[in-house]
C-alpha cells in the first residue's frame, strides 16, 4: 500500500471519492460529525492517554455532489498526451512519455494557434518527418480529429494522487476508476500537472 497505508478515502453523498486525507485529518472529520464511517480499519492514532481508531473509507454528511459543468481542464504537455491516449495521432504508435512530443496542426510559422484544436500528440519520427509542413500537404490522415478533453472527474481522481492498481489498498479499489490512471502511469505520466475536474456528472470517459 505504500505512502497509503495512513490514508483515509473520503467519498461525497454519491460515494464518488472526492479527497485523500492522512489519518489525523480523518480523524478531526469523524470528531467533528462531518463524516460517516464506511469501512472501518484496525488502525489507531495516539493521543496523550489513550489511541482512536480510523476507518479506511469515510463519507461526506451533507455534501452535495457536483453537477454542473465548470471550467475545463488545463493545456498542457502532460494533458494532451492523456487527451490522445499516449499514441502518435499520425501513425498511431503507442510508447514512453520519453518518445512523444507535441506538434501544431497547422505551424506556427503558418499562423497556427496553440490550442486544444492545433495540438496533436506526435512521436518524434512523425514530427521529424512533417517538419513545417500541414497535414494536407503531406496526405496524413488523423487518428482522429484534436478537441478539447472530456473526461469524468472520478477517472481523473487517481490521477491526482498517483494511485494505481499496485498501490492502492485493496480496500479503495471497489471505488476508483483506475483504467485511466493504470494506463496513464505506466507510460511515465508526470501527475503533477493535474486536470481540473470539469465535467458534468454521467459523462462517460471519452479518449
Amino acid at each position: 500500500m505504500g505512502s497509503f497505508e495512513r490514508k483515509v478515502l473520503v467519498l461525497d453523498a454519491r460515494f464518488e471519492p472526492v479527497k485523500v486525507v492522512t489519518m489525523e485529518a480523518g480523524f478531526v472529520l469523524m470528531y467533528a460529525g462531518r463524516v460517516s464511517v464506511i469501512l472501518e480499519s484496525d488502525r489507531v492514532i495516539h493521543g496523550v492517554s489513550r489511541t482512536w481508531k480510523v476507518p479506511w473509507i469515510v463519507r461526506l454528511e451533507g455534501c452535495r455532489p457536483r453537477t454542473k459543468r465548470l471550467n475545463g481542464p488545463r493545456f498542457s504537455r502532460q494533458n494532451i498526451y492523456l487527451r490522445d491516449g499516449f499514441r502518435c495521432q499520425y501513425c498511431n504508435w503507442s510508447g514512453p512519455c520519453s518518445n512523444l512530443t507535441l506538434d501544431h496542426l497547422i505551424p506556427s510559422a503558418k499562423g497556427g494557434k496553440t490550442t486544444w484544436e492545433n495540438i496533436v500528440t506526435a512521436c518524434k519520427t512523425c514530427n521529424m518527418k512533417k517538419g513545417a509542413k500541414t497535414i494536407e500537404e503531406l496526405g496524413i490522415r488523423l487518428q482522429r480529429p484534436p478537441s478539447r478533453p472530456h473526461l469524468h472527474p472520478t477517472a481523473l481522481f487517481p490521477l491526482r494522487y498517483g494511485l494505481t492498481t499496485k498501490n492502492s489498498p485493496v480496500v479503495w479499489v471497489p471505488y476508483l476508476d483506475l483504467s485511466v490512471a493504470d494506463r496513464a502511469f505506466a507510460v511515465g505520466f508526470d501527475s503533477s500537472p493535474v486536470f481540473i475536474p470539469a465535467f458534468q456528472h454521467g459523462m462517460g470517459i471519452q479518449f
